[in-house]
């Protein structure tokens, strides 16, 4: 099985606050991903994380991947870049991309940590899986609200722990939750 995670933002205290994560703390977040990763993901699973995994000046946060299961790939996201080398020595990654594009049952997939107006195979039927905006809403401003009337009917889908119920999703549940959740006022 393939799944697709984003921005876990381990240790990063400015995020936890400016998402409204539904945690009483950092540490209840960080035990909640790790146990949901963990119910979820068997050894054998790939896992793409999609960006964001930790507080960008908090190499030790890094080791929280070593806990958890699967054959984890790792497509960077804007707050990876300082720790770059740090997370490449750790090779807690099977691979560190910017961007990528995989076949999921068949079905090409385009990753990367932002949203694309066109990615790779966007012609051709592809899929898109990013991360990058958590739980922005319309109230966020007028090109939220243009992100989320520009995506409503294409084949891309937000992995990001704020909409993904804090665990890793397959694309089969991304296209459901994106499905179920069409017309409410966040991004995904």
């Amino acid at each position: 099985m393939i799944y697709y995670i984003s921005d876990t933002h381990f240790r990063d205290q400015a995020i936890f606050d400016k998402c409204k994560r539904p945690f009483k703390s950092l540490k209840e977040m960080e035990e909640t991903i790790v146990t949901n990763w963990n119910n979820k993901v068997s050894d054998n699973d790939i896992v793409y994380v999609l960006g964001d995994i930790v507080k960008d000046d908090d190499a030790s946060a890094i080791q929280i991947f070593s806990g958890l299961k699967g054959h984890k790939h790792l497509i960077v996201g804007n707050h990876d870049h300082d720790l770059l080398e740090v997370i490449s020595k750790s090779k807690l990654f099977e691979s560190i991309k910017f961007i990528d594009l995989i076949i999921d049952k068949e079905r090409k997939v385009c990753i990367c940590h932002y949203l694309l107006m066109d990615w790779m195979e966007f012609n051709r039927s592809g899929f898109l899986v990013y991360g990058h905006i958590h739980n922005k809403t319309p109230k966020n401003g007028e090109p939220y609200r243009m992100m989320k009337e520009f995506y409503r009917n294409l084949p891309a889908y937000n992995c990001g722990v704020d909409v993904c119920n804090f665990e890793p999703k397959s694309l089969d549940e991304l296209i459901s939750l994106k499905e179920a959740n069409k017309n409410e006022p966040y991004i995904n």
